[in-house]
């Protein structure tokens, strides 16, 4: 029987296209609402969604004000970087593989991306958000702004920002 490739996953899934890159569907919004500490404004204690890459596809930098889970479900390694609130440039991949996690954690506010460095099959994954991930905190990154700010750093952000 042929492994499910990510038209399958696409459609079985409902996946729509993201902004920042790939195809993705939200799963869950949670009716439970929190603050964050110093803030008013209520928000979904988390939601989570399916998250696909495919291809030469990726994931353009950008930022959102949550904590971020990637979870690993299928498909070929897939690589996230972030850039540290000191301008430092860290990768972990996603995989089943050795070497590879099932699992990671972007901290609230840091920029980040992910592609597959393989640029061939595809990686199915979820996120979860918490607090819960609205679009009205979502920043994709200018490349000129990101390049001066965190110099070092510019051929990653040339391939990875849109």
């Amino acid at each position: 029987m042929k492994q499910p490739d990510a038209e399958y996953w696409i459609k079985q899934l409902s996946l729509q296209p993201h902004p920042e890159g790939g195809y993705y569907k939200e799963v869950f919004r949670s009716q439970q609402q929190v603050n964050r500490l110093g803030e008013g404004k209520a928000l979904q204690a988390c939601t989570s969604i399916y998250y696909l890459l495919e291809g030469e596809d990726y994931s353009g930098f950008h930022k959102i004000s949550s904590d971020e889970i990637w979870y690993f479900h299928q498909g070929v390694p897939l690589m996230v970087h972030v850039i540290t609130a000191q301008g430092k440039h860290e990768a972990w991949t996603l995989s089943d593989q050795p070497g590879g996690g099932l699992s990671l954690v972007v901290p609230a506010g840091l920029w980040f991306a992910a592609e597959i460095p393989s640029k061939a099959g595809f990686a199915l994954v979820s996120c979860a958000v918490a607090p819960g991930f609205e679009f009205s905190e979502f920043e994709m990154a200018k490349k000129e702004e990101l390049i001066e700010t965190y110099p070092g750093n510019e051929g990653l952000i040339g391939r990875l920002c849109r």
